[in-house]
């Protein structure tokens, strides 16, 4: 098999076969190109054997072209492949949340290395995508999906899902840091969800060995711990240490799961107002995220931390994220509505003055929700980065994400995009314009969650419905 040079290149393997050099009797029938970029593609391939009795698995295989590359270039290449293999192997144990790496095989022009398939896609598109629904439903939440069966379903809406979530994340990243091993590229667009709802970590691309680093601007500028940011001016800078960026990444995706949006764009105050105002006075998270819980903040502050020294490291971040009770504080929720009309039913108050009471308190609620929202704001709500760099808004009519791992046909490589092109979804929601917002969604041909309501409890000899076009 030869090395990829375009596009076309990637899909003109599918069909073939990849014999295994460490055993000659199994081989990887590619079957469809899940994503290609300036450096190779990932398929989706079956494995066979003359065995007897073998049972064939799905492989996600990433292919990367030697050809063309420096001797440096090809050090690195060798270097991602050596550090995932060494949280790969047996003998430094086999995480559960890590993309276990199988096998390498290696052409005169490309280097194949055999992965586990991650069926569910990745963290970003679960993010985007339930947030999105969310946005869509009007009311800031969605009744929860099915749980996989003999697995478990990432809810950005449950607190206990989100705390499993960062769970496994922090174990796969407190694995890799005890085999000296420090990712520097934590984001949702490199953590998997497998066939059984598990999250993996992947894409140790950009990861190193080495205690302390002076790789600036190494990794994704939305993540990037402020030590680690690229110098806006000339200077000697002091090396930092990837152990504590990578734990100030882990800070952003917990803010990113729970109201997928990000505190700031950027952890640099020259840069970022937001930030600069954080460097100066850590309590103005606290006034971003009021709902926070007592328990989250502390987390958040000690994995935030602006002073890498005094930031907390995997160990203690993972104990404080296990003693937290609950991510927001639950007054005045949906969560609270629904429980006082179970409490008034209960107390003998008339079911249908408990109804018209809850209906009206989620109208009002979904009503002024949507009246908040200006002009622009209706269809920016999240403004997220893809999971190759490239700008995504999800909008409250937004369509089904792809995922990285699923069937794609976009001509648009990981090649054409810009660093500009990275995910924004860090500006806050403001509240300026109030009026306007249900006559948009009207002349959308949106029902409000009022007329909804209205018409469930229409008589039932009305003809007339509410039309969704």
């Amino acid at each position: 098999m030869s090395a990829l040079e375009t596009p076309s290149d990637a899909w003109s393997l599918v069909g073939k076969s990849l014999p295994d050099q460490d055993r000659p009797q199994v081989s990887y029938h590619i079957l469809d190109v899940l994503g290609y970029g300036t450096y190779g593609c990932i398929y989706l391939a079956k494995t066979s054997s003359t065995v007897p009795d073998f049972s064939p698995e799905y492989k996600a295989i990433k292919c990367l072209s030697k050809r063309g590359l420096s001797s440096t270039q090809l050090l690195i290449q060798r270097q991602e492949i050596d550090i995932h293999l060494s949280l790969s192997s047996a003998n430094n144990g086999q995480h559960a949340n890590v993309v276990d790496m199988s096998s390498v095989i290696e052409t005169k022009d490309s280097l194949y290395l055999v992965m586990e398939y991650c069926s569910g896609g990745d963290l970003y598109d679960a993010i985007t995508s339930q947030h999105a629904a969310a946005a869509d439903s009007g009311m800031g939440f969605v009744a929860p999906a099915l749980k996989i069966p003999g697995g478990r379903h990432l809810n950005v809406h449950s607190d206990n899902s989100v705390l499993d979530a960062m769970e496994q994340i922090l174990s796969a990243v407190t694995h890799a840091h005890k085999h000296q091993v420090f990712h520097r590229d934590l984001k949702p667009e490199n953590i998997l969800v497998a066939c059984d709802g598990s999250l993996k970590l992947a894409d140790f691309g950009l990861a190193t060995k080495d205690r302390v680093s002076s790789d600036f601007g190494c990794g994704s500028s939305f993540y990037m711990a402020p030590e680690q940011q690229p110098s806006s001016g000339p200077g000697h800078r002091r090396p930092y240490l990837p152990s504590k960026s990578d734990i100030w990444s882990l800070g952003i995706i917990f803010l990113n799961l729970k109201f997928g949006r990000n505190p700031w764009k950027i952890s640099r105050a020259s840069a970022d107002p937001t930030f600069a105002a954080y460097a100066q006075d850590p309590k103005v998270l606290d006034g971003m995220f009021p709902e926070l819980s007592a328990s989250a903040l502390h987390f958040l502050h000690r994995v935030l931390c602006i002073d890498p020294n005094e930031r907390a490291d995997c160990f203690e971040a993972m104990e404080l994220l296990r003693r937290i009770d609950t991510i927001v504080i639950k007054d005045g929720s949906v969560d609270s509505v629904l429980d006082n009309s179970i409490s008034a039913t209960s107390s003998g108050v008339s079911t249908s003055s408990t109804s018209s009471s809850m209906s009206s308190s989620l109208s009002s609620m979904a009503d002024s929700a949507l009246m908040s929202l200006n002009g622009s704001q209706r269809g920016e709500i999240f403004h997220m980065e893809d999971d190759y760099g490239a700008t995504t808004t999800v909008t409250t009519t937004s369509k089904k994400m792809q995922s990285s791992w699923s069937s794609t046909s976009s001509s648009k490589s990981w090649s054409d995009m810009d660093d500009e092109e990275e995910m924004d979804f860090s500006k806050p929601i403001e509240f300026e314009q109030q009026q306007d917002a249900i006559d948009f969604l009207a002349q959308s041909g949106f029902p409000t969650l009022t007329e909804l309501v209205g018409a469930m409890t229409l008589p039932s000899s009305a003809s007339s419905a509410i039309e969704v076009q």
